[in-house]
């Protein structure tokens, strides 16, 4: 028995130190410059404030650390290629244990057991949830990742201060990352903290008539933002034609709510206001199209997207830049739009057209964020480029014809 309760003993011991180091990981601020991406870019709060400067981040895929901060409260933001990735903050309130207590994954009096142990022996907090038995081990990741939401969710609450994004700063790629789409980051922010007053500051009187912008990757984030199907349709009533009043009043949700997807597809570039005469058709390109050529183009960018790099398929060469990938992105994503492809060959080749978005959006990511791209960069045969660089004498000669 003794020699049991020994090897037992060992056990917590070596997942304790493994939860440390973990949690050293996941809590620590250090950062890895990537580069020179041009001068930090700043701001008021009641100019600009968090969901636009988010829908702004998403659309111009920016890595970089966004720092928010209203004396004596400084929170960061990480962002690789647009996405929020993890997040930090001096704040006691924001403080891993404190959000499991608002969870009430953990209770107050076991608060008090654990702030007692980590001042007593210095060690981690995750650690000795896990040692006490007060969180499992497979729920710490699980829960580092909520804290990372809990901070960016916050945010959404302060009506002052000031930021800053400073361009070319990522954490260490070892992190586990943030799982959650930006816009359904701002989509919970906006039910949780954000008052109807500034959302009516934007998108105005409830007379406004607004139109969905079916163009790029659209239906991807409506489908990331609202994951409630009671919600689902409210996007696709905004033709135009109907009032945003109109809008709530046909969709059966409460005016808030209604409002609050508004404001947020509008942060993402999604929702705009409709031109007089216009309606939910106005540019659309269909036509008399020749179906088949059309087809044809989506076929065989399917094709390359299933064989090719992310820089065939998004057809730059490796030496571009990120911007140069950024509107290549956009350029692709627009002709597997709805409005180009029409609504025949949007219904016959959707599996199709969204595996295209699939790697488009995943090239975007990769070749966006230095890292990523070199060390995918590493993995890639030569290029058309790089073989021509080669010397003759490195190429395998034909055999000799034999003579006589």
């Amino acid at each position: 028995m003794a020699q049991v309760k020994e090897e037992v003993s060992q056990l917590l011991g070596r997942l304790a130190a493994g939860i440390d180091d973990v949690i050293e990981a996941e809590m620590s601020t250090a950062l890895e410059a990537v580069g020179d991406e041009g001068p930090p870019s700043v701001g008021e709060l009641a100019e600009i404030d968090l969901p636009l400067l988010m829908g702004h981040i998403f659309s111009d895929g920016t890595t970089g650390r966004l720092r928010i901060w209203q004396e004596p409260v400084e929170k960061n933001v990480y962002f690789e290629a647009g996405l929020p990735v993890m997040a930090a903050s001096n704040d006691v309130a924001d403080r891993m244990l404190a959000m499991l207590v608002r969870e009430r994954v953990v209770s107050a009096p076991q608060q008090e057991e654990v702030e007692k142990v980590v001042d007593a022996t210095g060690r981690k907090v995750g650690a000795v949830l896990v040692d006490m038995g007060f969180l499992r081990s497979d729920e710490l990741l699980p829960a580092v990742r909520r804290h990372y939401e809990s901070i960016i969710l916050t945010l959404f609450g302060w009506t002052a201060g000031r930021w800053q994004m400073e361009p070319g700063m990522i954490a260490g790629p070892e992190r586990t990352r943030l799982l959650r789409h930006p816009a359904a980051l701002v989509r919970e922010g906006l039910a949780r903290g954000y008052s109807t007053e500034k959302i009516a500051v934007h998108v105005g009187s409830g007379k406004n008539l607004f139109v969905l912008d079916a163009s790029g990757g659209s239906a991807d984030l409506v489908a990331q933002m609202l994951p409630d199907p009671a919600e689902v349709r409210v996007p696709l009533l905004f033709d135009g034609v109907r009032s945003l009043d109109e809008v709530a009043r046909s969709s059966g949700l409460p005016d808030t709510i209604v409002w609050q997807i508004a404001f947020a597809l509008s942060c993402f570039g999604v929702l705009r206001p409709a031109r007089s005469g216009g309606g939910a058709n106005q540019g659309f390109r269909i036509g008399v199209r020749d179906l088949q050529i059309a087809r044809e183009r989506v076929v065989a960018r399917h094709v390359l997207a299933q064989e090719g790099d992310y820089f065939q398929v998004l057809g730059v060469d490796r030496e571009a830049d990120a911007t140069e990938i950024r509107r290549a992105h956009q350029r692709l994503s627009r002709e597997c739009a709805a409005e180009v492809l029409g609504p025949e060959l949007t219904h016959e080749l959707k599996p199709v057209v969204d595996t295209i978005r699939e790697v488009l959006d995943e090239g975007l990511r990769i070749l966006s964020t230095p890292a990523l791209r070199a060390a995918y960069e590493l993995n890639l045969a030569p290029g058309p480029e790089e073989q021509a660089q080669q010397p003759e004498s490195s190429a395998e000669l034909p055999p000799e014809a034999p003579k006589g």
